[in-house]
């Protein structure tokens, strides 16, 4: 995105936007990267009378950007916590045992503890996952909060701009430092839960830094470049090493859930293009390879 635009999200949820030079509604909406669909519906009020011809040009340095608000917004007053948030998104970090997104049966999920702690604050729109994790997993989970820019968030994932790291604790010692894991990854006819590794499955790509070994186990951690469902899980598994307690591609060892950890996502803002980078430590689960912290720490975040 250009930065010769200044926005502003108000209270309301409407967006005020001052523009440094002349353009047409059309230049506008294409400058913010707002998606097609979601310009079927939005408004570009100039001095408060919506803009009906989008190839003129706009007469006013300040103009008002305003979306439908939806009747109802699913809700979950349990905590939340919140790592980072700014007026474009906010980044959580999920407990385990915790789906990302109702599946019809439970409403008490992570999308709709999110919605309520931004509806607390007045906000209007229901936020929106840009990267989902296991129910079993923990970890970090990135959410847009105005729709507008949705796509935005949506392109960096896709085009691989944005950046995510787990830790895993998997079954056996892994032997190489490094390993690089390029198998395509696609849906098992014969299991409809299940994934595996086929040669016309899509392109995947998972790195694993082993971090340390305990016992019979390993620590590693997970830098993936491609999203497929269970990507991770199947390439470790397809190496002899399942992640532990993934009852799916392993065995069940005890009651902590599957050892995979969402710890560091690095993406970029719309409108300043602002690199932010949202980290936490270690989860308490992975105990066997965790070190005592000098201090409490709950998470850190850098601008660049």
């Amino acid at each position: 995105m250009e930065h010769n635009i200044q926005v502003q999200t108000l209270p309301s949820g409407d967006l005020q936007v001052r523009l440094e030079e002349p353009m047409t509604g059309a230049q506008l909406v294409e400058k913010l990267g707002i998606s097609r669909e979601k310009d079927k519906t939005l408004k570009i009020l100039e001095n408060g009378q919506p803009v009906a011809n989008r190839g003129r040009m706009l007469e006013s340095r300040v103009v008002t950007l305003r979306q439908p608000v939806p009747e109802e917004i699913p809700y979950s007053f349990e905590p939340v916590d919140v790592i980072y948030e700014d007026q474009w998104c906010l980044v959580v970090n999920k407990p385990a045992f915790l789906l990302v997104h109702d599946d019809g049966q439970t409403p008490d999920n992570l999308t709709s503890r999110v919605n309520a702690h931004l509806a607390e604050s007045g906000w209007p729109y229901p936020a929106q996952a840009v990267n989902r994790i296991d129910r079993e997993a923990t970890g970090l989970v990135l959410f847009c909060k105005n729709p507008l820019f949705q796509n935005w968030f949506d392109r960096q994932m896709e085009d691989r701009t944005a950046q995510k790291e787990y830790y895993a604790v998997l079954e056996g010692l892994l032997e190489r430092r490094h390993v690089d894991l390029n198998n395509p990854i696609g849906r098992n006819r014969h299991e409809a839960e299940k994934m595996i590794v086929y040669p016309k499955g899509k392109a995947s790509h998972t790195h694993l830094e082993r971090i340390a070994r305990r016992g019979t186990r390993t620590l590693v951690k997970a830098r993936i470049t491609t999203g497929r469902k269970h990507q991770i899980r199947v390439h470790a598994a397809h190496q002899g090493h399942a992640v532990v307690n993934d009852a799916l591609y392993g065995e069940k060892a005890d009651d902590r859930g599957l050892l995979l950890q969402s710890a560091r996502i690095v993406f970029r803002q719309p409108v300043t293009n602002q690199q932010i980078e949202v980290e936490i430590p270690m989860d308490p689960r992975f105990r066997e390879f965790r070190k005592p912290p000098r201090r409490p720490r709950k998470g850190t975040t850098h601008r660049r």
